[in-house]
């Protein structure tokens, strides 16, 4: 029997593996994103916080002297974001599916806030320019570089799990989609994978289970 080819664009833990145990898959594994740390100092800062990925929250908790601050109030983006702020002692306001529904959110609940918020290196101009738009004050550190790590890949994949829009770009530099199905972790990198691909597949819980998930649904007839 062919064995169906996926590619993990980041390396999986040894739990999320074991979800394609079953044998009529082949799996790859590249981190095609390097996150690479940085030195920075949080700025005084008594408003509200933006995070809006996991690694944000990981660079920013990595510096022992931000191990014991409780910041003000949170907004982020991802049960898993929220879940690490809050094994960090942090209580979160407001979660959202993604960056968008999280500006429209801020716009209509919050907006007479004063916003830090914390974001790799890469910018989300559309995330910022809502809230020009909008004349909310926000301010931005950068926390981490996010940095492309990519490979020229031989084989061909029947599916690709996408986890951000720089991941797509990283693996596109040495790299073709063709005919591959897209698995994208939310809203925001299918939106951005649908540049360059028909075939793209979006989660409606951003987690790398649900995509895992997800890809494993797409071929239980095959």
């Amino acid at each position: 029997m062919k064995k169906i080819k996926i590619l993990s664009t980041k390396i999986l833990n040894e739990d999320l593996k074991k979800m394609f145990d079953d044998k009529k898959f082949d799996l790859f594994e590249h981190d095609f994103i390097k996150i690479s740390s940085i030195n920075f100092e949080l700025p005084e800062h008594d408003g509200s916080w933006i995070f809006t990925s996991q690694n944000t929250v990981n660079a920013v908790f990595s510096i022992s002297k931000n191990i014991n601050i409780i910041f003000n109030k949170i907004y982020c983006v991802g049960e898993n974001t929220k879940s690490i702020l809050s094994k960090n002692g942090q209580k979160v306001e407001k979660t959202l599916k993604n960056s968008s529904k999280l500006a429209n959110f801020i716009s209509k609940k919050a907006k007479n806030e004063k916003f830090l918020f914390c974001r790799s290196n890469i910018k989300n101009n559309d995330f910022t320019a809502f809230f020009k738009k909008e004349k909310i004050d926000l301010k931005e550190i950068v926390v981490y570089n996010n940095q492309p790590n990519s490979v020229t890949l031989d084989d061909k994949f029947e599916a690709i799990m996408f986890y951000s829009p720089s991941g797509i770009n990283s693996f596109l530099k040495n790299n073709k989609l063709d005919s591959s199905y897209c698995i994208c972790i939310g809203d925001t990198t299918a939106s951005y994978a649908k540049n360059y691909s028909s075939n793209v597949v979006s989660c409606k819980t951003p987690s790398i289970k649900h995509v895992i998930k997800k890809t494993i649904k797409l071929f239980e007839n095959e």
